[in-house]
């Protein structure tokens, strides 16, 4: 019995436009990869806003520390500042927010909906070293 080739490459590639969103997700996801910062996301969600003093007041860690991790949520874009004289007031981006779920479900969705000759491929190819 003759067997089929190997699948194309063209069905188990990623286009460049997904690439791009998994590039993005994989930021929000290292953003959101410490416990400090998920948890200064949720104590935002509750607030709607707050300065970094009363999320200081909200979590077991030094000022300095919340300050760092706010800044990483900040530069992935999660987090806007308000600045209001010598204070810095925070707010979630829901409008990124909205899009990193957007990103992982098409995410998600795509995994599930892979070929299974891709994935029956990568059962049988031999694990490589980096």
């Amino acid at each position: 019995m003759s067997r089929a080739g190997p699948p194309s490459e063209k069905i188990c590639t990623a286009p460049k436009e997904e690439l791009a969103g998994c590039e993005e997700l994989a930021a929000i996801f290292r953003a959101l990869g410490h416990p400090a910062r998920l948890a200064i996301v949720k104590q935002l969600a509750k607030q709607n806003e707050a300065c970094c003093g009363e999320i200081v007041n909200h979590l077991p860690l030094a000022q300095s520390t919340v300050s760092q991790h706010l800044q990483v949520l900040k530069e992935a874009g999660l987090l806007t500042c308000d600045a209001r004289g010598r204070n810095c007031h925070y707010l979630l981006n829901w409008d990124r927010l909205a899009q990193a779920e957007r990103h992982s479900n098409e995410f998600w969705s795509r995994l599930n909906s892979v070929p299974a000759a891709c994935t029956e491929q990568s059962k049988l190819a031999p694990a490589t070293k980096d």
